[in-house]
């Protein structure tokens, strides 16, 4: 398996342009003070049409304080677009070729935000293609599920050293248009280092009632043990907690999206041979993102959940049971 990695622009000849989805995901979890971080940068939209969209957002949420950042929106021209890297003028990621290295940074000062990092990988790239149609085209993964990171978070006046935080980076790229019958549900649940990191993925239809077969990595030492059958994902309850709605301007032209109906437990379970795990999600708060599709009318709701998860099992012999921070991704 190959661990190299670059954005995937389509050429001028392709004809499933207007489709291009390109993503890069980064998510950092402070295990001393609960704080869960995300960083994104997306591009949708045929490279060569005006209308095409370059997409950042940088977002923390601290307990006891809610969340803070914002999202930016600007077209590929406004934008720093090379294969290895999407950088917008407050938020940009940079990745090594190999798979290895990212850099990411973010200016927020309206948000009293900023951060530069560096993230070295602790464990091997994993590369899924689902072969599961995706809406009218497709999607693919690469995942980089536990980096070790060098720099900082500055938030208001306090500053906080990366090094003992956690991290997870992935990159999605495909043909889909938001607002098609699309869904998805995805997590990283992250113990402190040097604990287990677990990965779930399953792609679904827009209200989540049709569900493809599920994914859960567990990484471990470095090494990683994927889950591809006997994988059983289950929701209780709705969670009760303030949305934060970004950007406003699309949030004030969906209010009927305002109160989702979100799960506030999720319960996975995976077992294959002597394999197995069991793990529960709690959520304590939520942000929307909201996605409109600039090819044509449509809209996407990604919505991030943070909180806190157990998990027990054995995995390779290897006791995997552990407790730490976690995002929930439900699209809808």
């Amino acid at each position: 398996m190959s661990d190299f990695d670059l954005l995937r622009l389509p050429s001028l000849l392709d004809p499933t342009a207007p489709a291009y989805k390109d993503w890069f995901h980064l998510n950092l979890f402070d295990h001393a003070g609960g704080g869960v971080a995300l960083v994104n940068v997306l591009l949708h939209g045929a490279p060569a049409d005006e209308r095409a969209r370059a997409v950042g957002a940088a977002l923390l949420h601290a307990p006891g304080e809610g969340w803070c950042g914002n999202v930016e929106i600007a077209g590929f021209d406004e934008a720093t677009i090379v294969p290895a890297g999407i950088l917008l003028a407050n938020v940009a990621i940079m990745v090594d070729p190999t798979g290895r290295t990212l850099h990411a940074s973010a200016r927020l000062p309206e948000e009293a935000l900023a951060l530069d990092l560096r993230g070295t990988a602790a464990a091997r790239p994993i590369r899924i293609e689902f072969a599961e149609p995706f809406g009218s085209g497709w999607i693919a993964w690469f995942v980089v599920p536990q980096l070790r990171l060098q720099g900082q978070l500055t938030l208001g006046g306090r500053i906080f050293d990366l090094a003992a935080w956690t991290a997870y980076h992935d990159h999605n790229w495909g043909r889909w248009f938001w607002g098609e019958d699309i869904g998805w549900e995805w997590g990283a649940f992250a113990a402190p280092a040097p604990g287990p990191l677990f990965v779930l993925a399953q792609l679904t239809d827009r209200l989540h009632r049709r569900r493809y077969p599920a994914h859960l990595i567990v990484v471990q030492d470095g090494q990683s043990r994927t889950f591809r059958a006997g994988v059983t994902i289950r929701h209780e309850g709705r969670a009760e907690v303030p949305l934060r709605r970004l950007p406003g301007a699309l949030a004030a032209l969906n209010g009927d999206r305002a109160r989702p109906a979100l799960p506030a437990r999720l319960t996975v379970e995976a077992a294959a041979g002597a394999d197995w795990v069991r793990l529960s999600f709690a959520t304590r708060a939520a942000a929307q993102l909201i996605e409109g599709e600039p090819m044509r009318p449509g809209y996407a709701f990604i919505h991030e959940l943070v909180g806190g998860f157990e998990a027990v099992g054995r995995v390779r012999d290897q006791d995997v049971s552990a407790t730490g921070l976690a995002v929930f991704e439900y699209v809808t």
